[in-house]
């Protein structure tokens, strides 16, 4: 077996985890399980991304990947900012 073909075997088992992960993402029951879903499917697109570009040796993937990365983190970020998971918006502090 060549490597191209371990890549691409690996590229479609991470694009299955992506398909399951927008599922749970879909049908979650807690915004926590939105979010966490989310963060599994940018992971998964980072992966993806990864493999493919080794397997075409295409650099160009490298930086789709550190995009992606960079705007997952920060995405995750914004939501443990928020600090709530029930939807009703940041916290009031009291003075």
């Amino acid at each position: 077996m060549e490597a191209v073909d371990h890549f691409m075997i690996a590229a479609v088992l991470l694009l299955l985890t992506l398909a399951l992960a927008l599922f749970r993402a879909w049908f979650g029951p807690r915004a926590v399980d939105h979010v966490m879903a989310a963060q599994l499917v940018a992971t998964s697109g980072v992966g993806v991304a990864l493999t493919l570009g080794a397997a075409k040796g295409d650099a160009s993937m490298l930086d789709a990947a550190l995009v992606a990365t960079v705007l997952a983190s920060v995405a995750i970020l914004a939501f443990v900012r928020n600090g709530r998971s029930d939807g009703e918006g940041p916290k009031d502090k009291e003075p």
